[in-house]
């Protein structure tokens, strides 16, 4: 079941693809995916564009959310960035559900650069839908 979450989702998330974000592992209520940041992700300031970094982070929540085979959706989610990181580097999101109920899920994801330093920290709650999502 958990490759088959992550195989449908590498293929038919068309953000992801477009950002170039790889699914590196899944479990239940887990998930690692990364992104090499490219000239395309950086913003004015030459670093990699906020958006880019919450998109990656964003990413792997729902894998680790839809782990279970269930449609999970954002409800609520917040980052807070401790570091920018530069064309070349390669960022790395760990998601892990930290509680929940039936109906939600939490979730806290780390976001490390390629020296294995922590850049960002993103938090969020899902809404389990009870809806297949194979």
């Amino acid at each position: 079941m958990l490759e088959k979450v992550k195989k449908m989702i590498q293929q038919n998330d068309r953000f992801g693809k477009l950002l170039g974000v790889e699914i590196l592992e899944v479990g239940e209520g887990l998930a690692t995916t990364c992104l090499k940041i490219t000239n395309d992700h950086l913003n004015a300031a030459d670093v990699a564009h906020g958006g880019a970094v919450f998109s990656l982070a964003d990413i792997a929540l729902a894998v680790a959310s839809n782990s279970y085979g269930n449609i999970a959706l954002l409800t609520n989610g917040s980052i807070t960035f401790f570091g920018a990181t530069k064309e070349g580097d390669t960022l790395t999101a760990r998601a892990e559900e930290i509680g929940g109920s039936r109906k939600l899920g939490h979730y806290r994801v780390e976001i490390l650069n390629s020296d294995d330093e922590s850049i960002a920290i993103y938090t969020a709650t899902v809404y389990r839908t009870g809806k297949p999502l194979l």
